[in-house]
């Protein structure tokens, strides 16, 4: 399981409602996809496997999850 440090800052630095929420996305997205790998682009943590999966990221009042490659995860 690869763990970037910069991700853990992230949540660390996110407004406190948001951490949980911001950790336990993470975790769901390690157990789905063991080999995903973590990085920040943009400013937001970002998970890839085989190209961009899926981001997350937190504002003031609301957190934000999406995927890149939605297809892949649920067919029409």
């Amino acid at each position: 399981m690869t763990r970037d440090p910069r991700i853990d800052a992230y949540i660390e630095h996110a407004a406190p409602f948001a951490r949980p929420i911001l950790a336990h996305a993470r975790e769901l997205v390690h157990k789905a996809c063991p080999e995903v790998e973590e990085t920040i682009k943009w400013g937001a943590p970002h998970f890839m496997y085989r190209g961009m999966l899926c981001r997350m990221a937190a504002f003031k009042q609301h957190c934000a999850f999406g995927f890149w490659k939605g297809a892949l995860i649920v067919p029409d």
